[in-house]
C-alpha cells in the first residue's frame, strides 16, 4: 500500500509538470503568434518579444532541462549545436586572424585608411544582427524542451492549439482581404495591403502556416474515440475545415501556398489513421443526423468562403507578374558572387543585408533594400558558409532516421502504445518539409512563430522515434 502510494505522487507530479509545461507552450505560442510574425529584425514589437521570450527560456530551462535531455538527445544535441554558431561568429578575434578570414579586405582597409589601428573583431561583420539571430533562438528551444517534456494527452491539446492559431488567422486574413487596404486589422507597417496576411506580415508565411493545417486537422482527427455518430460529425467537422483552408490560402495571393496546400492535402494520406469507434451507437436517425449536420456546415462554410474568395483581388494576383520574384533572380549572381568571396566561413549570421550591399550592383539599386536572400539555404551558405550546411545535413539526416522509424511503425494500430507519438511525428516531419521546401523560395524560418512551430514539429519527430525504438 505504501508502495502504491508513492508511485500514486509520483504519477500526479509527472501530470502536473506535463500539464505545467503545456500551460507555459501554449502562452508562448498565443503570444509569438500575436506579436512576433513578422521577419525583420527592426519591428517594434520585438522590444518585447525578445525580452520576454528569454525569460520564458530561462524558465523552462531550469525546469524541463532534463526531462527534454532524456527524452530527446538527439535534437538536443542539434539544437546545442545551432545556438553555438552564432556564439561563435561573437567571440572577438586578434586583428590578424579577422583580417585574414576571406572578404575582409574592405573592413581591414576601411581602418587603415583611416589611419586606425585594426582592433578585435568577431567573425560577424555586423555584430548587432548576429546578436538577434542569436536571441532569436531562445522562443524556439523553449518550445522544443516543453514539447520534449510533455506527456501525449498535453501533446494532443498541443494540435488543438495550433489549430485555434492557424483558424483565427485565416479568419483575420479573410476580413483583411475583404476591408480597406490600409485597414487595422493589419498588425505590421511594411505588410502586404489588400491581401491576407493574417497575424504575418507577409502574405507568403500565412500561406504556408494555412497550409501546414492540413497535417494537423489528419492528426487530430485520428485521436478521435468515441461513438460512430460522433465519428461522422468529427469527419465533417474536419471536412469543412479542409475545405475552408482552400479559399483562405487563395486570399493570400501566394503561387508557393498554393503549392504547399496541394502537398499538405496530399500530406494527409500519410499522417492520417482511421480512428476506432468505440460503442455503436443504437440509433441510425442520430448517425444520419450527426452526418447531415456535419457535411452541411462543411457545405455552408465552403460557399461563404467561395464566395467572399472571388470578390478579393487575391486570385487575379496570381496570374500577374510578381517584381519581388523577379528581383530574387536577378539578384542571385550577386548572392553568388559574395558566398564566393566570404566561403567558408562566412559573413556572420544575421549579416545579409550588410553583406548584400557590399557587392549590389548599381541596376538593382531601388528606393527598397533586398532584406533577405529569398533562398535561405543560398543566404545560411554566404552568412554562415560550411558549418551551416554541415547543421543542414545533420538535421536531414535525423530527419531521415525519423521517416525509416516512421515507414516501419506505418501500420500500427490506434491500440497499440506509442500510435498517438507516431501520427505527431508524421504530421511534425510534413510541416518541416513543407517549410524547407519554402526555404528555397522564401524565408519562413525567420518569423519567430513559425521557428516555435518548426520547433515543435521537429519535437514530435524525436518523441516518434524515441516510441518506436522502445
Amino acid at each position: 500500500m505504501q508502495k502504491t502510494g508513492v508511485f500514486s505522487s509520483q504519477s500526479s507530479t509527472a501530470s502536473s509538470r506535463a500539464r505545467f509545461a503545456f500551460f507555459v507552450l501554449a502562452a508562448l505560442l498565443c503570444t509569438g503568434f500575436l506579436i512576433a510574425g513578422g521577419a525583420r529584425d527592426d519591428l517594434l514589437s520585438l522590444l518585447l518579444w525578445r525580452p520576454l521570450s528569454m525569460l520564458f527560456l530561462t524558465v523552462v530551462a531550469a525546469t524541463y532541462w532534463r526531462d527534454a535531455w532524456q527524452n530527446g538527445r538527439g535534437i538536443m544535441l542539434l539544437a546545442i549545436a545551432v545556438i553555438a554558431l552564432p556564439i561563435l561568429h561573437l567571440v572577438p578575434l586578434p586583428p590578424a586572424i579577422w583580417s585574414s578570414l576571406p572578404g575582409r579586405e574592405l573592413l581591414a582597409a576601411i581602418y587603415r585608411d583611416a589611419g586606425m589601428a585594426l582592433p578585435w573583431q568577431p567573425l560577424s561583420i555586423a555584430q548587432a544582427r548576429t546578436w538577434n539571430a542569436l536571441f532569436s533562438l531562445a522562443a524556439p528551444l523553449a518550445a522544443l524542451i516543453l514539447v520534449l517534456s510533455m506527456d501525449m494527452r498535453s501533446q494532443r491539446h498541443l494540435v488543438l492549439v495550433l489549430l485555434g492559431l492557424g483558424f483565427v488567422s485565416g479568419v483575420i486574413g479573410m476580413l483583411q482581404a475583404i476591408g480597406p487596404a490600409q485597414g487595422p486589422l493589419y498588425f505590421y507597417r511594411i505588410t502586404n495591403n489588400g491581401l491576407s496576411v493574417g497575424l504575418f506580415s507577409n502574405r507568403n508565411h500565412q500561406a504556408t502556416f494555412l497550409a501546414a493545417m492540413y497535417p494537423l486537422i489528419a492528426a487530430n482527427l485520428s485521436f478521435f474515440k468515441g461513438k460512430p455518430e460522433q465519428l461522422n460529425f468529427h469527419r465533417a467537422i474536419a471536412i469543412a475545415g479542409a475545405l475552408l483552408l482552400v479559399p483562405l490560402i487563395l486570399m493570400t495571393g501566394s503561387r508557393a501556398g498554393i503549392v504547399l496546400g496541394l502537398m499538405g492535402i496530399a500530406s494527409t494520406w500519410w499522417v492520417y489513421r482511421s480512428p476506432v469507434a468505440k460503442v455503436r451507437s443504437a440509433e441510425r436517425k442520430t448517425d444520419v443526423r450527426s452526418r447531415l449536420i456535419g457535411f452541411g456546415l462543411a457545405g455552408l462554410l465552403l460557399l461563404f468562403a467561395v464566395i467572399v474568395a472571388a470578390r478579393t483581388t487575391a486570385v487575379q494576383r496570381l496570374l500577374e507578374t510578381d517584381p519581388a520574384g523577379e528581383l530574387r533572380f536577378s539578384a542571385l549572381p550577386t548572392i553568388m558572387e559574395a558566398v564566393g568571396h566570404f566561403f567558408p566561413f562566412g559573413s556572420g549570421l544575421g549579416t545579409f543585408v550588410e553583406t548584400y550591399q557590399i557587392f549590389e550592383p548599381n541596376r538593382l539599386i531601388a528606393a527598397t533594400y533586398f532584406n533577405h536572400a529569398h533562398n535561405d539555404f543560398v543566404e545560411l551558405l554566404l552568412t554562415a558558409g560550411i558549418p551551416a550546411v554541415l547543421l543542414i545535413l545533420w538535421a536531414a539526416w535525423l530527419g531521415l532516421v525519423a521517416v525509416r522509424f516512421q515507414l516501419r511503425t506505418r501500420n500500427l494500430s490506434s491500440e497499440k502504445p506509442g500510435f498517438q507519438a507516431q501520427v505527431l511525428g508524421r504530421a511534425g516531419l510534413v510541416i518541416i518539409v513543407m517549410l524547407a521546401l519554402n526555404s528555397a523560395a522564401d524565408y519562413p524560418l525567420r518569423v519567430p512563430s513559425l521557428m516555435m512551430l518548426t520547433a515543435v514539429a521537429a519535437a514530435w519527430c524525436s518523441n516518434a522515434y524515441r516510441a518506436a525504438e522502445k
